[in-house]
């Protein structure tokens, strides 16, 4: 097999590529964000769109937006800083699963991530790609508010709004809707002047009317937003008890965004609009979720410093009935702080109280596993299926707790049952792809990897990883199985899964 040792070490560093924090311009995002729509198949032959206003023009096809999205995603994975828990990513895109069945556009394919940031703020990318800063989760005072703000960003998408501001200017190219959406990314983030440099570099030439349409979608998507959230059973009268605190929050901006820049409406006319259109509901009580507590008390115990997370869980959780969630952020703050008996103490006492609840049992198997205890957060996480035995992320921190455990056939079924159920899950291929390194098994480990970075719209990675597997090909049914795929990631179709 080669040099197995060598190309371990390239292995590791190429999958070590999950997550950089790079920091770059506004202007350089626009152009690289270009360069991966023009690398695309489905965008590349667009070349500047015509006037999209005549009623023979194209606007952006459903796989157009689809491939923009996937290029967009690409990009922010090597920029931006990814939330990875997997019970606070399970909890939102749970959420938002409810939220695009009362859409008005359910058959959109939507993906949700959460961005480590602590500015308020949300966006969308066409595709059906909605990105939440912990900032607005955190700012949320109960689930039904975190619900108006993502009812507000699936509303973009399902409202066709970019394709629709494409169609108000025949300037508009490709080039100007990266740096548009660049812009519209660092706009009230810390990165401000860099968005602003990025929209200025493509919008400049933009008419006047072109900004006051997007101020426009920001009211449309609250409306519809509003109507999405009321459908899924949550109280639409929280959209405006969210843009009131919003309010608050802009006084300590520490950026004065000028007003040519403001793309939603002034606060009071978005509060006054939001409570016209509730107050054709009732407004109920919203009750304290557990669920939703202890998400945000995971993320506020992993933002900032460890040492304030005792008196920021008490401030932001002040009134919630149940205490439970402050005690749980305050064990993941001890754990930070490397204070694993207290937490150890914590969590024990949490799942005694609350046995079925499974984040508390996945939080003490990672304490476990960063003790070292290794047997241990296999038992844990054993229970923990024994609870949820459909859930996957359960799954893959088995295996993964399995792998560092030293039992990497145990790990491989595990891995390999979880494909079958779910095989075109990224997370699954990268996980399998350890198991495979460890075993110094480079070809199919490269495989696993290829199928990860293509199914997270990473086709030159892809295809990267396949070119490193092809020394290992040595007998021909590895070429042709090395073929099959170059093929498949081609012409844009995942591989069946046939590994070992």
């Amino acid at each position: 097999m080669g040099r197995p040792h060598r190309h371990g070490a390239v292995f590791q560093l190429t999958c070590a590529r999950e997550v950089t924090d790079r920091r770059i311009t506004g202007k350089r995002l626009g152009f690289v964000l270009l360069a991966l729509l023009s690398s695309n198949p489905a965008v590349a032959g667009l070349g500047d769109l015509p006037n999209l206003g005549h009623p023979s023009a194209v606007v952006m096809s459903r796989a157009q937006q689809t491939a923009f999205g996937k290029a967009f995603l690409v990009h922010a994975r090597g920029t931006y800083r990814f939330v990875h828990n997997p019970d606070a990513l399970a909890f939102v895109r749970i959420l938002g699963r409810r939220l695009v069945a009362a859409s008005f556009d359910p058959q959109i394919d939507f993906h949700f991530y959460i961005l480590k940031n602590p500015v308020v703020n949300a966006f969308s990318v066409p595709g059906g790609y909605v990105f939440i800063n912990t900032g607005a989760i955190i700012a949320a005072r109960n689930e039904d508010e975190l619900a108006a703000v993502m009812s507000h960003e699936i509303s973009h998408d399902t409202q066709r709004h970019i394709p629709r501001l494409i169609a108000l200017s025949h300037k508009l190219s490709w080039a100007a809707l990266a740096g548009v959406l660049a812009g519209a990314l660092l706009m009230g983030t810390s990165q401000f002047e860099g968005g602003a440099a990025a929209m200025s570099l493509s919008s400049a030439g933009l008419a006047s009317e072109t900004l006051k349409h997007r101020r426009g979608y920001e009211s449309e998507a609250d409306h519809f937003g509003l109507r999405t959230m009321a459908r899924a059973g949550f109280n639409p009268h929280a959209m405006a008890a969210f843009f009131k605190r919003l309010k608050t929050y802009d006084r300590f901006m520490s950026v004065d965004i000028p007003e040519s820049w403001r793309t939603h409406p002034a606060t009071d006319i978005r509060i006054a609009e939001a409570e016209n259109l509730a107050a054709r509901y009732p407004n109920p009580p919203i009750p304290d979720r557990p669920a939703f507590d202890r998400f945000q008390a995971v993320l506020l115990a992993r933002e900032g410093s460890p040492h304030t997370t005792a008196a920021r869980l008490a401030h932001e959780l002040k009134g919630r009935h149940d205490p439970s969630a402050r005690r749980y952020g305050e064990a993941v703050a001890d754990m930070r702080l490397g204070r694993f008996t207290a937490a150890r103490r914590r969590l024990g006492a949490l799942i005694a109280a609350s046995p079925r609840v499974v984040a508390y049992r996945m939080t003490l198997a990672q304490l476990w596993r960063d003790t070292g205890h290794l047997r241990a957060a296999v038992a844990v996480l054993r229970g923990a299926r024994a609870l949820q035995p459909q859930s996957l992320w359960i799954g893959v921190l088995d295996a993964r707790a399995l792998l560092d455990a030293g039992d990497t056939a145990a790990a491989h079924r595990l891995i390999k049952h979880l494909i079958d159920r779910a095989p075109y899950r990224p997370d699954l291929y990268r996980t399998l792809a350890h198991v495979y390194g460890r075993r110094h098994d480079y070809l199919h480990a490269h495989e696993a990897l290829a199928e990860s970075l293509f199914l997270e719209g990473d086709g030159q990675g892809a295809n990267a990883e396949l070119r490193l597997a092809a020394p290992f090909a040595t007998q021909p049914a590895a070429r042709a199985r090395l073929k099959t795929l170059k093929v498949a990631f081609k012409e844009g179709w995942p591989a069946p899964p046939t590994f070992p």
